[in-house]
């Protein structure tokens, strides 16, 4: 099943479509029906390579009780704080996930960075207008936790074959890079189109050896997409260092 069969179905657990949202799949290269052996060894598996690097987990493994099981996979969902999500492991180890764009979900955090971008703008464009903001460093914060939980699948050996990462963003065209207070920032970044999409095959060596620095290549892919042409390397593995040190 390809992500896009997942978003037609009706209606998820929880309504992680109704916003603008990221969209993550794993997907092997050679389809094995049972590389996982049962549903219970998928949810030990997701126990043992979650990435917990900050107050959330990724992926959210729920108990017990708020699973939903299918014929050849488990699925777990969330809707606490602006976290909305869902997602489904596949007995063949693919991983199909859907999170919200939390700049959006989390109402305190939306007007904070609209507040800090009116700060940035100096009358320089109508903030009041833009539909929505991307904080540049959650952006780091979750490509980064993508690619490392794709790292910690295959050094685990779920994956050994080359290993395809699809990661998308939907429901951001007007959308505008934000920047804390403590940056010189522009509010000239912004999203023509609804949905940017990344993918690439990688083989597990790679991913395990090198999950950070793609990360960090997917970042600056999509920053591009918004016209931020050449962003400034050195400062994103700085943030991301601050994620994976745990020293924010």
């Amino acid at each position: 099943m390809t992500a896009s069969a997942i978003t037609s179905m009706a209606p998820l657990a929880v309504p992680v479509l109704q916003h603008p949202h990221w969209r993550v799949n794993l997907r092997p290269s050679t389809y094995v029906a049972s590389r996982v052996q049962t549903l219970s060894d998928c949810i030990d598996l997701l126990h043992k390579t979650r990435v917990r690097l900050r107050g959330w987990d990724f992926p959210f493994v729920p108990t017990q009780p708020e699973f939903e099981f299918g014929d050849t996979w488990v699925a777990g969902s969330s809707d606490f704080m602006g976290h909305l999500e869902y997602w489904r492991f596949y007995q063949s180890s693919q991983f199909l996930y859907l999170g919200s764009v939390r700049e959006v979900t989390d109402p305190e955090w939306a007007e904070k960075i609209r507040t800090t971008m009116k700060w940035h703008a100096r009358d320089r464009v109508n903030i009041d207008e833009v539909p929505g903001f991307l904080s540049v460093v959650e952006c780091v914060y979750n490509l980064t936790e993508y690619f490392e939980f794709a790292a910690r699948l295959a050094q685990a050996e779920v994956y050994t074959d080359s290993v395809t990462v699809s990661i998308s963003i939907k429901g951001i065209k007007g959308f505008m890079l934000a920047a804390d207070h403590n940056r010189l920032w522009k509010p000239d970044f912004v999203a023509t189109q609804d949905e940017f999409h990344y993918s690439h095959a990688y083989s597990p060596a790679d991913l395990v050896s090198s999950a950070a620095e793609e990360a960090l290549r997917c970042t600056t892919w999509l920053f591009e997409r918004f016209g931020w042409l050449h962003p400034n390397l050195d400062v994103l593995r700085s943030d991301q260092q601050k994620l994976l040190t745990q020293k924010f």
